[in-house]
């Protein structure tokens, strides 16, 4: 499995989830052109490279090899004529062993390269000009590949290592990339923290004033869509978060002690107790929201949504002084439902998720049925919806 860092849209660095080691993608390293090794290759071999294959040794010019790899070292690949990274992979033999096959044989494993529709032209002029190390001279054999890179280490701050030399400013150089490097994994650190902190704040405003106990038992989706989402303070997709499913971030607030999640059957999965003593809940407010039609009203106009007490439920609300045509709130609704069901004992004794209908009740829910669940009345007793009232 792959994991790719962005920031702000822009692939940045992917990591292996086996390994966890960060490979930088081409866009960083036309940002840090000397990040990694660069090895040149000719524009002929990339219709192969995009169709699949790995860099074989001979489509590499001698020229390019650095003067020490190891099998499995990250590298860049580049055209003849651009230093501009336009694909990065791994070694799949070390230097020792390219040479004892005559450089023969394959040499790099593509890890990402970049594709196009439209052919060679339009990604040569897609790609910045970077130019390549100064001193950057032909190999013609073995020798000469250790003299000529013995002199670019000395003139261009790459050392025989591999890695940067201290001369000719390759400290500095050493130091800016470092730094680079650690800012942008900070920034994508930062952004992932940041993500997992609002979806997380939104479970807990959805658990302390969406959620109620009555529309317990939940699915974990259901839960998610219609209470956590609305309750984040902005819009974030599970995906970009370091959970990247409901279902582990649900782990979470199990392992926190705020919910307890049972598997109704295979793959399904409901959130059936809430501990609403819980301390990460306290203190929890409702999410303000404002919008541009809350804008246009006066400051002392409150906008609520209402619902109207039609035929169908009178005779449950008229009990308590309503009568057809009143506009109630959703609280009122559920007070006096509450209220009616148990001033007469009509919770389930067996199951307290149920409710036992007498003759009105059920006709308000409009069924048969000797129990109902609390949403299934709550739903059917709200009666008909106003919409916004003022």
């Amino acid at each position: 499995m792959i994991q790719v860092h962005s920031l702000d849209k822009v692939p940045l660095f992917m990591t292996l989830e086996r390994d966890n080691i960060p490979i930088p993608t081409v866009y960083t390293l036309w940002r840090i052109p000397d990040l990694l090794p660069r090895v040149k290759m000719p524009y002929i071999v990339l219709d192969k490279l995009l169709g699949g294959a790995n860099l074989m040794l001979p489509g590499i010019y001698r020229s390019s090899l650095p003067n020490h790899w190891d099998l499995g070292d990250i590298v860049a690949i580049c055209g003849p004529d651009n230093g501009a990274a336009i694909g990065v992979g791994v070694w799949a033999v070390s230097r020792q062993q390219a040479f004892d096959n005559g450089l023969k044989g394959k040499g790099i494993h593509i890890f990402s390269f970049i594709k196009t529709s439209c052919g060679l032209s339009v990604l040569k002029r897609k790609l910045p000009n970077i130019p390549f190390p100064t001193g950057d001279r032909v190999v013609s054999d073995e020798d000469a590949v250790e003299e000529e890179c013995s002199g670019i280490a000395e003139g261009s701050g790459i050392a025989e290592d591999g890695g940067i030399a201290e001369g000719s400013g390759g400290a500095e150089l050493t130091s800016t990339i470092n730094n680079t490097v650690e800012d942008l994994a900070d920034k994508v650190e930062e952004i992932i923290i940041s993500k997992d902190d609002i979806v997380l704040e939104g479970c807990y405003r959805a658990l302390k004033t969406s959620l109620n106990k009555s529309d317990l038992p939940i699915l974990i989706s259901n839960f998610y869509s219609q209470h956590v989402k609305p309750c984040c303070a902005e819009p974030v997709e599970i995906k970009q978060t370091s959970f990247k499913k409901v279902g582990v971030l649900m782990k979470e607030l199990e392992k926190q002690g705020t919910i307890v999640v049972k598997e109704q059957k295979k793959g399904v999965f409901n959130i059936t107790e809430v501990n609403f003593a819980h301390e990460k809940l306290r203190g929890v407010k409702r999410l303000e929201r404002e919008t541009e039609e809350d804008e246009e009203e006066e400051e002392n106009i409150a906008v609520v949504k209402a619902f109207i007490c039609n035929a169908h439920v009178t005779p449950l609300f008229s009990l308590y002084g309503h009568k057809k045509g009143d506009i109630m709130l959703r609280k009122t609704i559920r007070d006096h439902i509450t209220d009616y069901v148990r001033s007469r004992d009509l919770p389930d004794p067996v199951d307290k998720k149920l409710i036992r209908l007498d003759p009105l009740l059920s006709s308000v829910v409009k069924t048969r049925d000797l129990t109902a669940t609390w949403n299934q009345v709550m739903a059917e007793g709200g009666g008909e919806r106003v919409g916004r009232v003022t």
